[in-house]
């Protein structure tokens, strides 16, 4: 009878061992699944970013966006008295350029918020950007205007938080 109660012993903790190691091989591969989606979203920002930095060396396209950057138009209270000085006192091409550089940083902010919703930027990590990213949306018009009109070129999640940040500042 003890020969039994002991096998049957050694057989459940035998169980629970394959248990708990099934159990730690499904949170590696979940862990592994976040890293590589994680990884391809930085890739596919740096291969944004590197066409916007394309853009900066191509008058070409510096011209194209700074003709339609004459046709935006700007919602009540998005730019600022300084704004609309720095606006009447460069040309439009340098306006293009700004456009691009606010474009390039939004994308990198993009993906620090997506490294952050994936658990692997820790929360201090994020809120050191974060306050990083609010001077970029409350000094830069272009970027402002990219979140508030457009919004279009980042996930849905960064544009809300952009916005919330925006209304958060206005508030103050």
């Amino acid at each position: 009878m003890k020969r039994i109660d002991w096998r049957t012993s050694a057989e459940l903790v035998g169980l629970a061992a394959i248990v708990v190691s099934l159990i730690f091989v499904g949170l590696e591969l979940r862990q592994s699944q976040k890293i590589a989606l994680a990884a391809q979203y930085q890739a596919r920002t740096e291969a944004g970013r590197e066409y916007f930095y394309q853009s900066l060396a191509s008058s070409y396209r510096i011209d194209d966006l700074a003709e339609e950057i004459e046709s935006w138009e700007w919602p009540g209270g998005l730019l600022s008295a300084d704004d609309t000085q720095w606006l009447d006192e460069h040309t439009p091409s340098v306006a293009a350029e700004a456009t691009y550089w606010a474009v390039i940083n939004l994308y990198g902010f993009d993906n620090y918020y997506f490294q952050y919703q994936s658990g692997l930027l820790s929360e201090e990590g994020w809120l050191a950007l974060q306050s990083r990213l609010r001077s970029l949306l409350r000094d830069d018009p272009f970027a402002r205007y990219l979140i508030v009109v457009t919004g279009q070129n980042f996930r849905e999640s960064f544009v809300l938080l952009c916005k919330s940040l925006l209304t958060d500042m206005d508030s103050k």
